[in-house]
C-alpha cells in the first residue's frame, strides 16, 4: 500500500511531458488566490480604476488630467480643488 502511494505521489510531483517531450509547466498566475475584494473597474474607461480616480464616471477627471482653474473641481485628483492647487496659484 505504502509503495503504491509513493508511486502515485511521484507521478503527480513529476512534471508533465507533451508528445514531442516538451515540458509543461503549471500557470499558477491562471488561478489567482481566492479573494473576497471584488476586482477595481474604470467605469469611465479613461485608463483609471474607481480606486485611483476621484471621479470615475467622468473621463476627463483622472490623475493624468490638467487642473482647470475656477471650474470648482478638482480635475487632477490631487485633493486640491482650483485656488487651493499649486496648478493654479
Amino acid at each position: 500500500m505504502k509503495r503504491r502511494m509513493l508511486m502515485l505521489v511521484s507521478v503527480l510531483l513529476a512534471p508533465l511531458t507533451g508528445c514531442e517531450g516538451e515540458e509543461y509547466t503549471m500557470d499558477y498566475a491562471a488561478f489567482p488566490p481566492d479573494s473576497d475584494e471584488p476586482e477595481a473597474v474604470d467605469f469611465d474607461e479613461d485608463g483609471f480604476d474607481e480606486i485611483d480616480d476621484c471621479d470615475d464616471e467622468d473621463p476627463d477627471v483622472n490623475p493624468d488630467a490638467d487642473e482647470i482653474c475656477d471650474d470648482s473641481i478638482d480635475n487632477d485628483c490631487d485633493g486640491d480643488v482650483d485656488s487651493d492647487d499649486t496648478d493654479c496659484a
